[in-house]
């Protein structure tokens, strides 16, 4: 297993993703009445996020269609179209760090809703381009071709896999796992597998 740090400043996304997460849809960026508080957040984001990956290669055992790595098995057809002539998998965990759920609680806690509801959205959307910027960095160094990133709770992919990854990565980035819900602790956290092909 690997561990890196990326340094928040590092990673680049648009406006128009963090406006759609908000529910502005089609208007590119986020209205006017809103930039500032918006600001304010992006500033506080890059203050107290701490983006980290854990990850590792594994050599697959597929069997009848039935694709496992280590002591886990990954099922359903969303894995078995992208990970089933895989030669390698890498299983991913990257995380904000809790300092961005301290921020989001204690704004709903003093009752301002809105800057809760938009850091909320603005992280959501900067954990997901974290991981776009580690798998766009796998793919530049990988003389393999790569699957597309498939991650637990999508399609047919079962959340339950994500209790496989706070195991296996989580101690190294101080990640846990609600049981009931297996929501990743702290929340701006995912997972996520990419196969590797000849």
């Amino acid at each position: 297993m690997k561990v890196i740090e990326i340094p928040p400043q590092d990673i680049d996304i648009p406006q128009r993703a963090i406006a759609a997460r908000m529910g502005f849809r089609g208007l590119g960026e986020v209205p006017d009445q809103f930039k500032p508080i918006y600001e304010e957040l992006i500033s506080l984001l890059l203050k107290v996020s701490n983006p980290r990956v854990a990850f590792d290669d594994f050599v697959p055992s597929i069997e009848n269609g039935e694709i496992s790595i280590g002591n886990v098995k990954i099922i359903g057809t969303l894995a078995k179209s992208q990970l089933g002539k895989s030669v390698e998998i890498t299983a991913m965990l990257v995380t904000l760090g809790d300092k961005i759920d301290e921020e989001i609680a204690h704004f709903h806690d003093v009752g301002d809703d809105l800057r809760s509801f938009m850091l909320d959205s603005i992280g959501s959307e900067f954990v997901e381009y974290v991981a776009r910027k580690f798998d766009a960095s796998l793919r530049s160094k990988k003389s393999l071709k790569g699957s597309a990133r498939i991650a637990p709770g999508y399609v047919d992919l079962p959340i339950t896999l994500n209790k496989w990854f706070a195991s296996e990565f989580g101690k190294a980035i101080s990640v846990t796992i609600d049981p009931d819900s297996f929501v990743f602790l702290p929340r701006k956290t995912i997972s996520a597998f990419i196969g590797w092909s000849n």
